[in-house]
Formats: C-alpha cells, structure tokens, sequence
C-alpha cells in the first residue's frame, strides 16, 4: 500500500512538473516581453515630457511616429516581404531579408516612421509585419545642442540636459529651463557675428542671475560642446576681485593702504612682470591695483592672506569642485597641490589655477549679491527654492563691486562702460601654456561683470579664446560685454516677464 502511494506521488509530481516546466517555457522563452511581438497598453512608447523656457516657450517636444516590427518565424515569404520593404523605404533589400531570416520572434524593422508609409508596410504582410506607436523627440532651439544634448532610438537621454533630468522627462514630467531662448538666441547671433571680427576660436557668454544662479542664456560658439563647463582654463586677472575680497574679509589689508608696485617683484627667484600700463606713482592701494590691473600688487596681497586661509576661500568660492549644475560633461577645475609662496602669489593674479567658465561666472556672484555663494541652475527656480551660503560680508561685497566700477569707469574696463548705467567688472587676459611654457601670443581673455553695480540684475560671463585682434581683453572680451549688457537693458522683445 505504501509503495503505491508512493508511485501516485512520483506520478504527480512528475505531471506537475511538466506542467509547470511547460508554462515556465512558454511565459519565458516562446513568450516574453523581450521576444515577443504583442504589445499591451503598459509596452507602448511613453511621451517624453516637454521642455520649455522660462518664460514656457517650447524648445523640445514629441511628434508621434510608428515602429515596425516581425515575428520572422510567421513571416510567409522572406525573401519578397524584404525585397518589397526596402523598395518602399529606399535602402538596400538584403538589410531587410537578413533581419526576417533570423531565429527570432521579435526583430525591428525599422523605428518612427510616418503613420502612412508605416502602414503600407505591414501591408505586404500582415501576418507576420506590425506596427506600433513611438514617439520622435523634435527639438525647436538650434542655438541650444550642445545644452539640452539628444536621446537614443528608444527616447533615452545621453547627453546634456536629456541626460542628466532623463528619470523626470520619462516619466513623462515637462521642465522649465532658467534659460530665455530669445535672449540665448540673440547672444549667439552676436557671438557669431563677431567671431570672425574678433578672430577667436571658441567663445563663451554667460548670463546669471546673482541672486538665484539661475542661468538666463550659456551660448558657446562654435556649437561643437559645452566649452563653458568642459573646458578648463586659467582665468587671469578676472580672479584677482576674487584676491581682493578675501584680503578685506580677513582684513589683511587696509583700503588706504599702499602696496609698491615697481616692477619686477621677486619671490625665491621668480621674477612677477606686470603688463605696460601709465600709473602717476607705483604705490597703489587695492582700489588702484585692481583698476590697472597689476600682478605684483595683487601677488604681495596673496602672500598677505597666506595659502591656509587663501585656499579655503577659493574653495568657498566654488573653485575646484563641481557647480552642481544639471549638465553633463563639467569638470571640477583645478587647484594647485603645490601651495607655498610662488603658487599663491602666481594664483593670486589667476595663473597656475584651472577654472571652467560657469564657475568664474558664479565665484562673481557673492561680490555682487551681499556675499553670497549661489550654486548655478541650469532650471527655472524661485529665490525661496535657493540655499544660501555667505562667504563674504555685505561690507566687503559693497567695498569690492565699488572698486570693479572704478575699473570700468578708470580702468582696464573703460571699454565696457555704458552712459548712466553702472557697471562693476574686470578684464583678465590670460597666457596659454604652449609646449609646456606661457605663450605671449596665444591668450585667453575675459570680461566679467555685473549690473547695476549696487542692485544688480545680472552676472555676465565672456570668454574668448584666442582672439586675433589684439592681446588683451578690454580691446575683445569688454566690448562684446557692453553689447550684451545693452541688450540686457534696452531690447524691447525682452521686456514683459522678469529675468
């Protein structure tokens, strides 16, 4: 009796197991989400969320298009239904005839197609051709590529802003960018026009919002990446405001204190050159070494800080690190490991210390928000959203952005300087390195700025790399400025909403 019980149980378990093992096969192998041709409600193409610009004008969007796909085990004739496909479609026949040969259920025919020729298609076969719904992502800003990046066949972010807000938009969440498109385009047509003026190889203009970091245009020309974090250069004398507030900050000098400034300045043997400049006497205060740009009178104020306290401010300052900014690609910067006496007086007039130009833009905004550090945001935020990290006092800040509009109204900025606007800013030519040593021909040159000076509205970032023209920057990158800043100002098509 026992050994029949236990010959049942042997029966049934064996019947349950190929009953089971056969489901097992047909859910996972005949049919299965991978292989399968079927396609429920939950498998089609999910719309990609829009993206918009800060005043919602739509820069991304979908159009609907329709994906073909066999199952070449049911195909009836291969080598006809491949031959015809690629006749409608114009492409090679063997493309097709090879894809319906293969030991598969489930292979692509071709993806977002318009909805007619997709049905002439399934046409030559419908019993083993079919089509789905898929979605095209359809971009409408040509000046913004290498900013909003692209996504795969399969609506996947890769790059840019598709990339690194991919989990939001497939989701099917719409953004709203801190960028205005009709200020990015006007920019890059400016950028563009000048290119073969000024004679640069690449150029960049960032404008931000000093209080909420949000990024109102980043134009890069050419259009190839994202120079404006990718890209790691030596900002020259725009650092040295940067120098000057942290020197007033820790009060390691006095406004009226007076620096000798006669050339050259030699530090253990390394010999500090300024560049040709008319001054009435070489002691100058920090107003004056700002407003003639000196590097012997910003260097013995670097070595007045001194590298511990130098270093953690830079590092306040944002220098070094990551912005934070949702764009993919941006590098850190780079900070000195070597920080003794030549170092800090070579960084303290801008040599020697990598930057990306989205972090020289935001390290001016304490200097002209009340101290303030604000992290970059390439999204439409509020003031309340932003966190605020105060590096420097409001005292310094007012003391630093009178100095800059010294320099505009005085100094190497004069060429920036617009009739009853004031502007707080500072040029910065910087020497290439080529074959391991400074170049005197090739130079990077910037202008970077705020207005109005004391309730200012914007930051405004221009970089040049390169430029024919002429060596320095008050004669590339501040003229450009003062174009952009009166597009700022007086351009009618921007007013309405705020920036």
């Amino acid at each position: 009796m026992n050994i029949r019980r236990l010959e049942i149980l042997k029966i049934i378990f064996i019947a349950v197991f190929i009953v089971e093992g056969g489901a097992l096969f047909y859910w996972q192998i005949i049919w299965n989400p991978e292989s399968s041709f079927y396609f429920d409600e939950e498998d089609r193409s999910v719309e990609r969320g829009k993206i918009y610009d800060r005043r919602g004008r739509i820069i991304a969007m979908n159009e609907l298009r329709y994906s073909i796909f066999a199952d070449p085990s049911i195909v009836s004739d291969p080598e006809y239904v491949g031959k015809k496909i690629g006749e409608l479609l114009g492409r090679p026949e063997e493309t097709y005839i090879n894809r319906l040969k293969q030991k598969s259920r489930f292979v692509w025919i071709e993806r977002k197609l318009e909805k007619s020729l997709a049905e002439r298609i399934v046409s030559i076969d419908r019993g083993g051709i079919f089509m789905r719904e898929d979605y095209c992502r359809v971009y409408l800003d040509c000046n913004m590529e290498e900013i909003l990046g692209c996504v795969d066949i399969d609506n996947r972010g890769i790059s840019g802003i598709e990339l690194t807000l991919d989990e939001r938009l497939s989701r099917g969440e719409d953004v709203y960018l801190s960028i205005d498109s009709v200020l990015q385009s006007k920019i890059d047509d400016l950028l563009s026009g000048n290119k073969q003026v000024l004679g640069f190889s690449k150029g960049i203009v960032i404008v931000m919002s000093p209080y909420t970091g949000e990024i109102l245009a980043l134009v890069n020309y050419p259009h190839d990446r994202n120079f404006a974090i990718q890209d790691v250069f030596e900002p020259g004398s725009s650092f040295k405001p940067i120098v000057a507030s942290i020197a007033l900050e820790e009060k390691c000098v006095r406004e009226d204190e007076r620096f000798n400034c006669r050339p050259p300045f030699i530090i253990k043997g390394v010999s500090i050159k300024d560049a040709p400049h008319q001054v009435d006497s070489y002691d100058m205060t920090l107003k004056e070494i700002l407003e003639v740009s000196s590097n012997i009178g910003i260097a013995q104020i670097g070595l007045r800080i001194g590298p511990s306290i130098f270093y953690r401010y830079v590092s306040a300052f944002g220098f070094g690190s990551y912005t934070g900014v949702e764009l993919s690609g941006e590098t850190p910067g780079i900070l000195p490991q070597r920080r003794d006496e030549i170092s800090i007086t070579q960084n303290s007039f801008g040599q020697g210390i990598g930057v990306n130009a989205l972090q020289l833009v935001a390290g001016y905004a304490p200097l002209a928000n009340g101290g303030y550090f604000v992290r970059p945001t390439i999204l439409k935020v509020s003031s309340s959203d932003r966190i605020l990290n105060q590096i420097i006092s409001g005292e310094t800040s007012k003391k630093i952005t009178g100095m800059l509009v010294n320099v505009v109204e005085n100094g190497t900025g004069r060429s920036a300087k617009i009739d009853g606007v004031e502007i707080a800013g500072k040029t910065g030519t910087a020497q290439k390195v080529v074959n391991g040593r400074y170049s005197m021909e090739n130079n990077i040159m910037s202008f970077i700025g705020y207005l109005p000076a004391y309730c200012p509205k914007f930051i405004i970032g221009v970089i040049l790399d390169e430029p024919k023209v002429s060596r320095w920057a008050s004669d590339t990158a501040a003229p450009l400025f003062k174009k952009i800043a009166e597009i700022l100002l007086y351009d009618e098509s921007l007013k309405g909403d705020e920036m």
